[in-house]
């Protein structure tokens, strides 16, 4: 007796339509932590002299720091220097002396007494100045909200690319990734100044923080 099979008829399903969609979101905000980067420059025709001074005048600034609430653990040596210099007249290079610099990093949690810090310093042996750095002490929740914001700027962007081509968008995504976004973290120029001591509080304007997060959305029609 003949046997027959019967192969059941494989029927591919339709592919999905989908629309991808790039979502942003900002959060600007204040800063609650300031770094300052400022320190000491001796010069000296004796090597031994010019760390002796640059040590007097980096330890009198560290105690009148500590002296209006700086904490030690927020002082940080950022880098220690030791240049010789030359007098290249004639064309001879001869050594003239010793040039040490000490810089340090000042964390600061209150932004609001930057300028006193900068003025207290100066007041007690610092005389250069580099840069100020502005940030968060958490960024997470920031981001988190700059987030959420990005997943519906994805959504908001879906439904009208939908309704202007007339498709029957779902508007619940089948896939979402996240793009991750580093924060903008705006600082004042990275140049050397020396400074000199002043009557007048220095005026520190914070300036404002930038969190930027984005995903890319693949919504089905």
């Amino acid at each position: 007796m003949m046997q027959e099979w019967y192969m059941p008829i494989q029927r591919s399903k339709p592919a999905v339509k989908t629309i991808t969609v790039t979502g942003q979101g900002t959060i600007i905000t204040k800063p609650d932590t300031v770094i300052i980067t400022l320190g000491v420059r001796t010069e000296h025709k004796n090597v031994h002299e010019a760390l002796a001074e640059n040590a007097k005048r980096a330890n009198a600034m560290i105690h009148a720091l500590k002296a209006i609430g700086v904490r030690e653990e927020n002082i940080d040596t950022a880098s220690f220097s030791i240049y010789p210099k030359y007098d290249y007249s004639n064309g001879n290079a001869a050594l003239i002396g010793y040039e040490v610099e000490h810089i340090f990093d000042i964390t600061v949690k209150d932004p609001k007494s930057v300028g006193n810090i900068y003025d207290t310093a100066v007041q007690n042996g610092a005389n250069i100045a580099r840069h100020i750095q502005f940030r968060l002490a958490n960024e997470q929740p920031y981001y988190q909200q700059a987030l959420s914001l990005a997943v519906k700027n994805a959504k908001e962007k879906a439904i009208v690319i939908a309704r202007t081509l007339g498709l029957p968008l779902h508007d619940i995504p089948i896939q979402v990734t996240e793009e991750s976004v580093a924060p903008s973290i705006p600082r004042t120029p990275s140049s050397i100044a020396t400074l000199a001591a002043s009557k007048a509080v220095t005026p520190i304007q914070t300036q404002d923080i930038i969190i930027t997060a984005t995903v890319q959305a693949v919504f089905p029609y």
